[in-house]
């Protein structure tokens, strides 16, 4: 099957999350993505492999890195004179390179976007950091958690009497990895039109800026700054995680005035919609803690399955707070095929992480799972670049694959 991005190769600096996501929703879309990656670097990730018993013998399964798969996977030592010829020739070749490297790893290696622009003017040359290429916190290393700290994103996530809390995973890394992604096809598509290469610059902390909601505004223009709410909606007082007998739910009784109308009438309160107190959304919104309380009593006794039947046949949006058990099995998930089962030469069968790119005529597809350090050094060294196997023997011995 024909894929959108199969005529586009990427070649692929990149390490952890950020960029790895990045590639892996390039290569998922067919694009031909080689991961380069120094020996041990490689062997580094390979030891981050989720561990499991098969046949009473214990290994490491590489679905820990499903952000790897669908790439071609080779070791390269940028820090020989060889690696670095090595890396511009396949450079020429390659439509874009990714990389997350701190600012400046790459220039003083001879392979920033000015020197590789070099051999190959039209490239698009993608770097994701913590903080940009640029400005007073450019040159300082970073990760997700302090991208979420600066960003004010832990300030409005958690409990008002408790600290600020962390996304539970490394939410910038994902944010920034789509918006990189996006650009790279921005700036494919742009250089069909004009012939013309550029630099793409994305920041951890810009990806978690843009994603607060109207927050920012809310103070930019109306002086307001907003903090913690626990699990109800800044948007209003009767949108919420409430409890039940087994569990908890989520429910958004205040999308709407009509649909909390809606809310009132299958819970036998219709008196609330009748109740200048209770009418209006801005009057609910004075008033959160008394709605939480005629939501939870009418929660509390139901189990989440019921809750959630009862609400959204009726109209009201309400969803089960599920477990990562309870989402894997969630019946919306599964028909999403969010994920599926590859067969491993070595591992057999592996549930893994299934692609969100659902496209009429050039969907995303999961081919592999992620290869193993140097799994397509022959591949790509004597295949596309015209090295023998008598080079990569001798590159084997001198350390520079």
């Amino acid at each position: 099957m024909e894929q959108a991005l199969s005529d586009v190769t990427v070649l692929d600096l990149g390490q952890v999350i950020a960029m790895p996501f990045c590639t892996m929703l390039l290569a998922d879309m067919g694009a031909r993505v080689i991961k380069v990656e120094s020996r041990d670097r490689g062997r580094e990730r390979q030891s981050l492999g989720i561990k499991r018993k098969r046949g009473g013998v214990e290994e490491r399964v590489p679905a820990a890195q499903y952000r790897d798969r669908n790439k071609l996977a080779i070791t390269l030592e940028l820090k020989t004179p060889k690696g670095v010829e090595l890396f511009k020739e396949l450079a020429q070749r390659s439509d874009v390179v990714t990389e997350n490297f701190s600012v400046g790893t790459l220039e003083r290696l001879g392979l920033g976007y000015d020197d590789l622009r070099k051999v190959r003017p039209d490239i698009v040359y993608a770097s994701i950091t913590a903080f940009g290429q640029h400005g007073p916190y450019a040159a300082q290393r970073g990760y997700d958690m302090l991208a979420q700290a600066i960003s004010g994103y832990m300030s409005i996530t958690g409990f008002p009497d408790n600290p600020p809390t962390r996304s539970g995973q490394s939410i910038s890394d994902y944010y920034a990895g789509m918006l990189c992604a996006f650009s790279i096809v921005s700036a494919l598509h742009y250089r069909n039109r004009t012939g013309k290469g550029q630099r793409i610059d994305l920041a951890l902390l810009d990806s978690l800026v843009v994603a607060l909601d109207n927050l920012g505004e809310r103070y930019t223009v109306g002086g307001e700054v907003l903090t913690r709410a626990g699990n109800v909606s800044f948007g209003g007082s009767s949108s919420g995680v409430y409890p039940t007998t087994d569990g908890h739910v989520a429910i958004a009784a205040g999308a709407s005035d009509a649909v909390w109308r809606r809310f009132c009438e299958i819970i036998g309160r219709s008196d609330l919609t009748r109740d200048p107190r209770f009418a209006a959304a801005a009057a609910r919104r004075d008033r959160r803690d008394e709605v939480a309380a005629i939501i939870q009593g009418w929660t509390q006794q139901r189990s989440k399955a019921e809750v959630v039947r009862t609400l959204s046949t009726g109209g009201v949006p309400a969803a089960p707070v599920n477990n990562v058990a309870e989402m894997v099995a969630d019946p919306q998930v599964q028909a999403r095929e969010m994920f599926v089962e590859l067969d491993h030469p070595t591992y057999g069968k592996v549930k893994t992480t299934g692609t969100p790119l659902k496209l009429s005529e050039t969907p995303g597809r999961v081919r592999w799972l992620a290869p193993q350090p140097g799994e397509h050094n022959e591949d790509v060294f004597v295949g596309l670049l015209g090295y023998s196997r008598d080079d990569l023997a001798r590159w084997r011995g001198e350390g520079v694959i």
